[in-house]
């Protein structure tokens, strides 16, 4: 009999390690002591195989690199940007969920002038400003946070039904005016506000919309679903003595896309990207079917040429942007699975858990951490996003700091071993720099539905950028701006008239309560 030689039964073990993991089978009349229970199943029903058939940790990175690094080249993304622009282009002739038309047709001119208040209503926080703007010169923007105050919303701020919510914010408006010492906001007079919204709306106007279900664990929307935000507000204010009016909602993106624009008349794009993300842009209304529009006033058409839509970016990607068996794990598992594809892969909500995914095939096909996953995080979404940023900014020897914060975040009776922050290393930087790839991606799709037709005269495109993984995670904001450069300049060979085109992906702080602000100003202007 011919005996089979050690490597090629040793390929065929590591062949079945990798397809029963995929199948999540357990070896079909393997016994093992009860001693190995813990190792073979862990907590979350990953799959853990015995040691006689488990595969290097080093190859297991390579695979794990490959993966993630398959899509990030220029000609792949290019690619991937044109199926996205078309469906873009798609999305903006039909379809209520995505390419929403705000009432906003035009940006600033940086020459606004006056103060206002701002109110950023997240999930978190609720935050009050007293905002001058007081016109750009060179070297001043023109915007001026005078005065804020943030309030944390807990539980029990989300539990409140919608009257007792909307008393609560004129409340905390109220103690922001009592707080201001100026004098440049008059409690006796009619108060201009401007209100960034982070929830679903249904707008009905510049300063107006009517309340839809906000999600994140709010009760606010119960009983007045269908009535005008503003509104509701107002009254709220009333009651305490105080004289508002509502005079602009916007949400997230569009304000910060209003923020920046006031800095910058290049400016006519944003992206958000925190725990979410989302994207705005200032297209021409002829862009958009005229189903998109509802039942608007005549007048707004006579004026508007150009108008800020919400894009809803994150509901893009799906059968376009390549995945891995890590991120159709998370996707099926999630409470809403296929319906933000971009975000899942690239945002602070899911980083961290396609690294912990990723850990636990380590664990159960590598012997990773001794074969055992950490009690601390064997449960769903339970490493931090943040631990990726460290983990990549690490310069210390070896990566000693972000190998003892492994190691009292996890829960290890000792440190990681340099092959297993090596391995740590290499799959977190795979994951943020194709996380990076995708978004670059996703904003080079968009600018091209500004210059897909003739060539425009304007050659600089500035993106108003925010939020946390954009602004905070080491190096990311860099790589999508030199992949978006890198996919502008790969085109120039079949459309020179881009060769001179800049997009510049520009960090902002503050940008939904200065937007908000802005909003109000353009109102009052027009």
């Amino acid at each position: 009999m011919t005996m089979v030689p050690l490597e090629i039964f040793q390929t065929i073990l590591r062949h079945l390690d990798r397809l029963l993991v995929y199948l999540k089978i357990r070896p079909i009349g393997l016994r093992l002591p009860k001693s190995a229970s813990r190792i073979f199943e862990t907590r979350n029903h990953d799959v853990v195989l015995p040691t006689s058939i488990m595969r290097p940790l080093h190859e297991f990175q390579r695979e794990a690199l490959a993966l993630f690094s398959e899509p990030c080249n220029i000609q792949r993304m290019s690619h991937m940007s044109a199926c996205l622009n078309t469906e873009y282009v798609k999305k903006l002739k039909r379809g209520t969920e995505c390419m929403l038309p705000s009432f906003c047709h035009t940006l600033p001119t940086g020459q606004e002038e006056g103060t206002f208040i701002a109110l950023d209503m997240g999930g978190s926080t609720f935050r009050v400003a007293l905002v001058a703007l007081s016109t750009r010169v060179a070297d001043n923007d023109g915007m001026n946070i005078k005065h804020i105050t943030v309030n944390k919303i807990n539980e029990s701020i989300r539990r409140l039904p919608a009257r007792q919510f909307f008393a609560w914010m004129a409340g905390k408006i109220q103690d922001m005016l009592h707080q201001c010492k100026d004098g440049q906001i008059s409690q006796d007079e009619t108060i201009s506000i401007g209100l960034a919204w982070s929830f679903p709306i249904e707008q009905t106007s510049h300063q107006g919309g009517t309340v839809q279900p906000m999600g994140k664990g709010f009760k606010a929307h119960e009983g007045v679903i269908g009535q005008d935000l503003g509104n509701l507000l107002e009254v709220a204010c009333r009651e305490r003595g105080l004289e508002v009016q509502v005079n602009a909602i916007v949400n997230d993106s569009s304000a910060t896309l209003l923020s920046q624009a006031y800095k910058d008349p290049a400016t006519t794009m944003s992206l958000i990207l925190g725990t979410g993300t989302n994207a705005a842009i200032y297209l021409p209304v002829k862009h958009l079917g005229e189903d998109k529009f509802g039942m608007r006033d005549p007048s707004w058409f006579e004026q508007a040429e150009k108008v800020i839509i919400n894009t809803e970016v994150s509901m893009f990607g799906k059968g376009i942007l390549p995945t891995t068996r890590w991120d159709e794990e998370l996707n099926r598992a999630h409470s809403a699975p296929d319906f933000q594809p971009l975000e899942y892969m690239t945002t602070g909500r899911y980083l961290g858990e396609l690294l912990r995914l990723v850990i636990a095939e380590a664990v159960g096909t590598c012997q990773m951490f001794g074969g055992l996953m950490p009690d601390n995080i064997s449960g769903r979404y339970t490493l931090d996003t943040a631990l990726l940023a460290a983990i990549e900014e690490d310069t210390t020897m070896g990566c000693i700091s972000s190998a003892e914060r492994i190691q009292k975040e996890f829960g290890l009776l000792s440190l990681p071993t340099p092959a297993e922050m090596t391995f740590l290393r290499t799959v977190v930087e795979a994951i943020s720099h194709r996380a990076a790839a995708y978004i670059a991606t996703a904003i080079h799709a968009l600018w091209s539905l500004k210059h897909g037709g003739p060539h425009e005269a304007t050659s600089k495109t500035s993106v108003a950028a925010n939020g946390s993984v954009m602004l905070m995670y080491p190096g990311f904001r860099t790589r999508c701006q030199r992949y978006v450069a890198d996919m502008i300049a790969a085109a120039h060979s079949s459309k020179p008239s881009r060769s001179n085109h800049e997009v510049l992906i520009q960090p902002t702080h503050e940008a939904t309560i200065l937007g908000a602000a802005v909003a109000v100003a353009i109102a009052d202007a027009t």
